[in-house]
């Protein structure tokens, strides 16, 4: 299976949400909270993830070392 490449992905992510958004009929000081509260826990995940590829990363270094 080919892997669609991560700029791809990203414009078509774009484009869903801002479809979605576009065609919810909600109001934006509906749509804002629910942003926030996305862009809340995607932080949470992107740190997470983070920390999760820096101990990884550490511990191939530590076993190369070996």
């Amino acid at each position: 299976m080919i892997q669609k490449p991560i700029t791809v992905a990203r414009a078509e992510f774009i484009e869903n949400l801002t479809s979605l958004i576009n065609t919810s009929g909600l109001p934006s000081f509906v749509i804002e909270p629910i942003m926030k509260d996305f862009l809340s826990d995607i932080r949470l995940m992107a740190q997470q993830q983070l920390e999760t590829d820096r101990k990884r990363y550490n511990e191939l270094l530590e076993a190369e070392k070996e």
